[in-house]
């Protein structure tokens, strides 16, 4: 998926037939967004046409041409022309007096690194500018400003920001029915609800976007927004919908924004989903042609081999597979996290293939970044979903409004802003005494809190990707032995033993929480019965041969007892798994503990 830059759409006075200069220049700002070729035209045939290069409409047609050459879909853009046409843009703003042209051409510097993807660079230049902008205004003008920051921001991995801006150029294109501008806020702001796992709500800003796209005639804005649908509904799971839409899209004659190998590389995706290999390949072979033939980003590199990664470990040829997915990950951190969001499954996919290939060591070691991914989930996607929904909430609230005189909807915004600033301040008071809450005092694990939290989310997480999702409840065995024999002190020593060795022992993505008194509960992500049973197995060992002091005595060969329950096998939701893990449990204990029982499977004693 990707994305480039555009700006609002600035109203040039009226003009009529007997002015052509001024309507064509009116044409080229109208088209530089949705048709950037066409407005490339327009723009130079009034530069060329005009018989004084100082006149206001050649300002315009400067900035329109410039703006239009940041959408262009050239691979190596002319960054010096562009500078020259900003500048002269400028120029004459300046010498006819008109702040709005100049005020605009201002947002020259930040333009010019988004189509260069520089984004911190293109971020600073935005946020200097914030100043420059009324964004309290119902004003075509902020448009630009709140797209850039939404885009840079997204970019750039702060997606609460991204998401903020992004609605709010939203919102102004929709209230001022500006039908490019709402298609092209569209894109990040569903790169960033689809990064937020979110597919759903991404799949029906998608869709809206794509009619605006359409009522604005910009084939090139319609073909991206299409493409990044069939990835919203893959991810969804309705792979017959997104073959059907990626395969419009394909056969469409448009440019695509990016280059049309994304296109290719998500059908690839499509068909590794739908376990079609030689259609995956078919297709990753032709983006490899059209990259051959215009250069290779870091982007487009980083697919090429992630997707040869994965359709070779299918095949079984494990060598190939980790080699390739070695190349991906020493060019990850050279890619924004946003354009490559799917980072947890291809380490997933990687620390597998080196399981399958046995280099444990180097699986475990890969895990474990996978480990950052999914936590980083955790604490990201309910924070921005639930700000989505206040975002939204607020803009509903604000159109309601709009009837109302234009003075009394300015008031009313100023009111919302500082009212979302209040929200922001307690949700962000609240997350810090949640974190201070998410753990246990004695073993520092996750406690039964975070626990209840976590599940749900760790759940959907599998069910998006189709991995399997293990749920074990843990038990130690005679620990009221353990109290009453050696004192509360040594109960503690055995607790916080065992924590960190289920801490220390499984995979990084796994999580470990006390669910109460000697009781534990354990996620394993992307593991079946088989999986989950053998990793409890090590782990019962370990604690066996662990030992214990306190005041001279000595405590060793403690044992624990364990139930497993696997989704989708074992139920579909937390509360059947957890129930079904319970249950497991204590058939383990009655059958002389020690020991871990799955739906078929017996290890211990």
């Amino acid at each position: 998926m990707n994305s480039h830059p555009n700006a609002a759409l600035v109203s040039l006075p009226h003009v009529t037939p007997v002015a052509p200069l001024r309507w064509r220049a009116e044409q080229a700002w109208r088209h530089y967004l949705s048709k950037p070729a066409e407005a490339i035209m327009e723009a130079s045939e009034v530069i060329a046409g005009s018989a004084t290069k100082a006149s206001r409409e050649c300002g315009w047609a400067y900035l329109s041409r410039a703006l239009a050459q940041c959408r262009s879909m050239d691979k190596l853009p002319d960054v010096e022309k562009m500078r020259a046409d900003f500048a002269c843009a400028a120029n004459i703003f300046s010498a006819t007096g008109d702040e709005r042209g100049a005020r605009l051409a201002e947002l020259a510097p930040a333009a010019i690194a988004m189509r260069e993807h520089r984004w911190p660079q293109a971020l600073k230049e935005f946020e200097a500018l914030i100043g420059r902008f009324d964004l309290n205004m119902l004003d075509a003008d902020n448009f630009y400003l709140c797209f850039g920051l939404s885009t840079c921001y997204v970019y750039q991995g702060r997606l609460e920001e991204g998401m903020r801006f992004g609605y709010a150029a939203l919102h102004l294109a929709q209230q001022l029915d500006l039908s490019p501008e709402y298609a092209a806020a569209a894109l990040p702001l569903g790169v960033a609800l689809m990064a937020a796992k979110d597919p759903e709500e991404a799949d029906n800003l998608l869709e809206s976007a794509i009619a605006s796209a359409e009522r604005a005639g910009s084939a090139v804005l319609a073909k991206a927004l299409r493409n990044n649908r069939a990835v919203a509904l893959r991810r969804l799971g309705r792979l017959d919908e997104a073959l059907g839409l990626i395969e419009a899209v394909l056969a469409e004659d448009a440019a695509m924004i990016g280059g049309q190998q994304f296109a290719h590389f998500n059908a690839a995706e499509l068909f590794l989903r739908r376990s079609d290999l030689a259609n995956a390949e078919r297709h990753l072979n032709i983006a490899r042609t059209m990259l051959a033939g215009q250069g290779a980003s870091g982007l487009d590199l980083v697919k090429v081999h992630y997707i040869e990664g994965v359709i070779a470990s299918r095949r079984g040829h494990l060598g190939s597979a980790c080699k390739e997915f070695s190349i991906v990950d020493r060019m990850l951190p050279e890619v924004s996290a946003l354009r490559f969001n799917d980072r947890a499954e291809f380490f997933d996919e990687y620390a597998d293939s080196l399981a399958r290939a046995g280099r444990m060591a180097e699986a475990f070691a890969v895990q474990r970044k996978s480990s950052g991914q999914y936590q980083h989930s955790l604490t990201v996607v309910n924070r921005v979903r639930r700000f989505a929904m206040q975002v939204r909430q607020e803009i509903s609230r604000v159109n309601s409004d709009l009837v109302r005189e234009t003075r009394e909807r300015r008031e009313l915004q100023v009111i919302n802003l500082k009212l979302r600033d209040q929200i922001d301040a307690a949700m962000s008071e609240a997350e810090k005494l949640r974190d201070q809450a998410s753990h246990d005092a004695l073993t520092g694990i996750f406690n039964r809190r975070y626990l209840d939290d976590a599940l749900p989310s760790l759940l959907l997480l599998s069910q998006q990707s189709a991995t399997p999702f293990a749920i074990v409840m843990v038990d130690l065995d005679h620990f009221k032995n353990v109290n009453d024999v050696n004192g509360h002190i040594m109960g503690d020593k055995v607790l916080a033993g065992f924590a960190q060795l289920a801490r220390e022992g499984l995979r990084g993505s796994d999580i470990v929480g006390r669910f109460g008194g000697e009781e534990f509960c354990m996620a394993l992500i992307g593991c079946g019965p088989d999986a989950a049973l053998q990793r409890l197995s090590l782990l019962l060992e370990k604690f066996r041969a662990l030992e214990f002091d306190q005041d001279g005595a000595r405590l060793a060969g403690l044992t624990f007892s364990a139930g497993i329950a696997v989704y989708p096998e074992d139920g579909i939701n937390v509360p059947d798994l957890t129930v079904n893990a319970d249950k497991r449990l204590l058939r383990a204990k009655q059958a002389g503990r020690s020991r871990i029982f799955s739906a078929s499977t017996v290890a211990g004693a």
